[in-house]
């Protein structure tokens, strides 16, 4: 059976979706759309390429994801270095590394742009980004013509740094259009998690599996209540808005969690490869147990109703 999969943000804990990815495949579903998030946009580019499950399992034991993180040049600079970067460049982190390696992972399939994983002008990869400037979620490609770019010439690479760009941690990608600066960011800042992003206009043809990586314990739950640990739940709140509830209610979609034991944040990009296959096997064993009692999925009904998130920025 063909499903759409959606996959949520989460940083280094989007290895456990190469997990999950293993457990649709191998009971048989076939993967017809994909759409995410920061990290779930990354993987959803990458199995829209062609990439299959243990090639991408491969990948995440022969790459080193701590070189993806690369200091701007301001923020190598002692002491003051990171609040200097913030100020001038607006983050700590320069995108371009991870765009990069999302290039070249897709160049080894033969993909570039969109208009190479479109048909019949429908692209089958949708990826979430947030215009600062227009304070507007973006769904792309179909909203690049915002950008002054054609939809299915954009560069998927670019699209998902766009997508991963978290405000104030990576530097904002940059793009003028009629001498206006557009400041696109991480997708998460309005919507987190798209399981909204294939009914949102016509009936959707296939049903949707949207897969997400546990909420992690907030800083204060630990009990550390301290001002930055404050400061750091108030900014994670933003990218944790529930976005299931109303369309679980109707049925619309099939919410995979996975579970893990809460001690690999977002950002620990440097985790030891053992990490490394532990979010593997947590994304394999939470799909395979959720596939395994899920008798059948149900036709979808049309969801004209939904609409995608309004502006909250």
């Amino acid at each position: 059976m063909k499903v759409n999969l959606v996959f949520e943000g989460g940083g280094i804990l989007g290895v456990a979706f190469i997990g999950a990815y293993q457990s649709i495949d191998s009971f048989g579903y076939i993967v017809e759309r994909c759409g995410g998030t920061s990290a779930g946009a990354i993987f959803s580019s990458l199995v829209i390429a062609g990439y299959k499950p243990k090639e991408l399992l491969n990948i995440m034991k022969s790459t080193d994801f701590s070189k993806l993180l690369k200091k701007t040049p301001y923020s190598r600079i002692p002491v003051f270095g990171k609040g200097l970067s913030l100020l001038v460049k607006k983050g700590i982190y320069d995108y371009r590394p991870i765009e990069t390696w999302v290039e070249k992972m897709l160049a080894k399939k033969g993909i570039r742009t969109f208009n190479d994983v479109t048909i019949n002008g429908q692209s089958r990869l949708k990826i979430i980004a947030a215009d600062v400037t227009n304070r507007d979620l973006l769904i792309l490609p179909d909203d690049a013509l915002v950008l002054g770019i054609e939809p299915g010439n954009l560069s998927i690479a670019k699209a998902v740094a766009m997508s991963v760009a978290i405000p104030l941690v990576f530097t904002p990608i940059v793009v003028e259009k009629d001498r206006i600066k557009h400041f696109v960011v991480d997708g998460g800042l309005m919507s987190s998690f798209p399981i909204w992003v294939f009914d949102v206009e016509d009936s959707p043809k296939y049903p949707t599996l949207g897969i997400k990586i546990k909420d992690e314990v907030s800083f204060t739950q630990k009990g550390k209540t301290g001002f930055w640990s404050y400061l750091k739940d108030l900014f994670n709140a933003t990218y944790l808005r529930e976005e299931t509830s109303f369309l679980s209610k109707e049925k619309i979609v099939d919410v995979i969690t996975i579970d893990f034991d809460n001690t690999i944040r977002a950002m620990d990009f440097g985790i030891h490869k053992d990490r490394l296959e532990y979010l593997y096997r947590c994304g394999l064993d939470s799909t395979n147990a959720f596939l395994a009692s899920f008798e059948k999925i149900k036709s979808i009904k049309s969801v004209n109703v939904i609409a995608r998130p309004q502006n909250v920025i």
